[in-house]
């Protein structure tokens, strides 16, 4: 209903299935039919109904601005479903399956041929966060090597290293793999001696370490910020994750949110959700929830 976006467990089921097989797009496009239309007056009942999904770290701040738009629009009501993670949202969007799709990752490979526009929209800090029980405030490159290989196993009071990680092709790893000299070697052999714990979805991640004693895991300190995650960031060689630091560029862990759409499948209530996501109002918004501009 408008005033909240909404979370659809069986859609999310949906729209997954659909990125591993063709044989579900009939089904999507009744889910979803869609149609150019020139004026919002034109769109159908179904077309004022948006489906948006996507990467896990896009969820929150999207979600907000929602519940923001909708408040403006109150005859469209856009629809959330819990992560599909990026690449999926790509083949859904590309596809049909869904006019937007969230990405925390650039376009690789052949997706940069699938004719898809990028609006990036927001910027995040990816966190090394801790449980608040680890006495540490910062870790060093060096330290997250160390610790991924097993040779660093002991915080400075002597408790045990409890690492929790994500699974290969995950963005934050991409983007670990990318910034930190070495990682890409020493996470690739971690996984294959299974050393850690590797949880598959960014929401599991957040919950399972916030309950979880001295453990160290992977963030983003939007959704921190709005989800009240009892997580406590690490500095990274020294410097605080923060939207001024990311400004700066003082601050190199960084993850881009992009909105995506194929240009001549976007009904007229998508386009207007995708303009209100560049506007002032949602720029006001991201800043009050710990999140950077997209650009």
């Amino acid at each position: 209903m408008p005033g909240s976006a909404t979370i659809n467990y069986p859609l999310q089921r949906r729209v997954a299935a659909k990125c591993l097989s063709l044989a579900c797009m009939a089904l999507c496009l009744v889910i979803w039919p869609f149609g150019a239309r020139t004026s919002l007056a034109a769109a159908t009942a179904s077309q004022k109904h948006i489906i948006i999904a996507g990467s896990g770290t896009n969820l929150s701040i999207t979600r907000l601005l929602a519940n923001a738009f909708m408040h403006l629009h109150p005859d469209i009501t856009i629809e959330i479903p819990e992560s599909i993670g990026s690449k999926a949202a790509i083949h859904a969007v590309s596809d049909g399956a869904i006019p937007i799709g969230l990405i925390s990752r650039p376009l690789e490979g052949n997706e940069k041929s699938l004719e898809l526009m990028v609006v990036e929209y927001a910027r995040t800090a990816l966190v090394l966060g801790v449980h608040p029980t680890v006495p540490d405030d910062n870790i060093s490159y060096k330290d997250l090597l160390d610790i991924y290989r097993g040779k660093k196993n002991r915080w400075k009071d002597g408790r045990e290293i409890i690492v929790l990680t994500r699974e290969p092709g995950e963005s934050s790893i991409d983007l670990l793999a990318r910034e930190i000299p070495g990682f890409a070697k020493v996470y690739n052999a971690s996984q294959k001696a299974e050393l850690w714990s590797t949880l598959r979805k960014d929401q599991v991640m957040n919950q399972t370490l916030a309950k979880t004693p001295y453990a160290i895991g992977i963030s983003d300190l939007g959704t921190m910020t709005i989800e009240h995650l009892n997580i406590k960031p690490l500095r990274i060689n020294g410097t605080v994750p923060s939207p001024k630091n990311i400004k700066n560029g003082t601050y190199k862990l960084v993850k881009t949110l992009s909105l995506i759409y194929k240009k001549n499948n976007l009904p007229a209530p998508a386009k207007l959700f995708i303009d209100f996501v560049q506007s002032p109002n949602a720029t006001k918004l991201l800043i009050a929830n710990g999140f950077a501009s997209g650009k």
